[in-house]
């Protein structure tokens, strides 16, 4: 008796310099003659390796090529840390660098949303995936000023979030571009925050400005420019 089977194979065909990877995908009609059980299954197991090895090949090679280097670790410590510090700063000046904007813009992440921290010395591809290893995606929103109280009162309960061109002080959120004119600032945050993940339901019902870009590489594309990560250390938040 004959079968049909279809098996898929999933190649590391490409993976673009903005480290996004694209899978192809392979799909092939087997004809398989019915057989007794083979008892030996080594023969099999290696034959698989072999047809497989190509693909991990590439994979290591582009997930083990150097990005940049960092001259000290970088970790994730509430209310901030060098690293919460460096991946705000990185969506900030990705977004705003040689731009003039009318209304203040900051930048607000989740502490949980960084997945791992980073060891003194290269960092390769691989390493920004573990930090970020969601497809989140840049969102812009424009929020009233009468909604920063909201804000206040979320990083309070939460014990601190990643920020950039703000500071927050004795519970209030510090944003040396604000004006008594300004009615609204912009946000940077990602899709699922905008969306009220981590109950950042603040965000919901505002109006909002989606993009195609990944955070992870901004992250990427930031790390590639500095090649030695500019890093700050110096804390967001004070009493």
């Amino acid at each position: 008796m004959t079968k049909y089977f279809w098996y898929i194979i999933v190649g590391a065909s490409h993976m673009a310099c903005s480290a996004r990877f694209t899978p192809t995908l392979h799909i092939q009609a087997l004809t398989v003659q019915e057989v007794k059980p083979v008892q030996d299954t080594s023969m099999v197991h290696a034959h698989i390796g072999t047809f497989l090895a190509p693909y991990q090949d590439t994979l290591h090679s582009e997930f083990d090529a150097r990005i940049a280097t960092t001259p000290q670790a970088l970790t994730v410590s509430r209310p901030s840390s060098n690293l919460m510090n460096w991946c705000a700063d990185a969506v900030i000046s990705s977004q705003t660098a040689n731009k003039r904007f009318s209304e203040p813009v900051i930048c607000l992440l989740n502490t949980g949303g960084l997945r791992s921290s980073f060891g003194a010395g290269n960092l390769t591809l691989g390493d920004f995936y573990k930090l970020m290893p969601f497809d989140n995606r840049l969102v812009w929103i424009h929020l009233p000023v009468s909604k920063i109280s909201e804000i206040e009162k979320y990083l309070l309960k939460s014990g601190g979030e990643p920020i950039a061109n703000c500071s927050f002080e004795n519970g209030k959120l510090q944003i040396p571009s604000l004006l008594s004119s300004h009615a609204y600032i912009w946000i940077l945050t990602s899709d699922f925050l905008a969306n009220g993940g981590d109950q950042m339901n603040f965000f919901l019902g505002l109006e909002k400005q989606e993009t195609n870009i990944l955070l992870r590489d901004i992250f990427i594309e930031t790390a590639k420019n500095q090649d030695v990560l500019v890093l700050d250390a110096q804390p967001r938040y004070s009493k």
